[in-house]
């Protein structure tokens, strides 16, 4: 079953991946304007086009995204009016990463799909793509989880899923995979 099969209402957050993680604004999930595929994501995620929609969206993407939002065919989305300031969420460079690896019990949990993976992987991650994590498969909650992607963006989607879900302590890893690290 799809993880909002039951939501009528949510927060949209298009903002880049950098602004949605170091001003997050509490409820909302990351479907970035730009940088990824944006119409692809917003779908997949959500598939009510009845539900209701608030937007977060930068002033000079804000006319753009509901233009496609509109386009998309949902039906009750509109523009939110938020503060800037939101939380702050973990996220660490490659380096750091590299660093925590050997001090830290944190778990890797990689969102990219099986054959992304099959392609090369961080050594001992646990495989949870993002598309079945949106089919309500879930990690251990129990667990703090470092959240990759390829390249950030989908591992910023997942992070916001989770943390709307309120599962896990959650870390991003910036960049994702290609950053260079260390893989089996």
């Amino acid at each position: 079953m799809h993880i909002f099969t039951d939501r009528k209402h949510i927060i949209i957050d298009t903002r880049s991946s950098d602004e949605f993680l170091d001003h997050h604004i509490e409820g909302s999930v990351f479907v970035g304007f730009s940088g990824g595929n944006f119409k692809h994501w917003l779908e997949l995620l959500l598939p009510d086009k009845h539900a209701d929609i608030e937007v977060i969206a930068t002033v000079i993407d804000a006319d753009k995204v509901m233009m496609v939002v509109n386009e998309l065919g949902y039906t009750k989305a509109k523009l939110m009016e938020f503060d800037s300031t939101g939380e702050v969420l973990n996220h660490i460079s490659a380096n750091e990463f590299k660093k925590m690896q050997q001090t830290s019990d944190s778990a890797v949990l990689d969102v990219r799909e099986v054959d992304e993976y099959q392609q090369g992987s961080i050594a001992n991650a646990e495989k949870l793509p993002l598309s079945d994590l949106l089919q309500g498969q879930l990690p251990n909650e129990d667990k703090e989880y470092i959240v990759h992607c390829g390249s950030g963006y989908r591992s910023v989607i997942a992070l916001s899923l989770l943390k709307l879900l309120g599962r896990c302590k959650l870390i991003n890893l910036d960049g994702g995979y290609q950053q260079g690290l260390d893989k089996k």
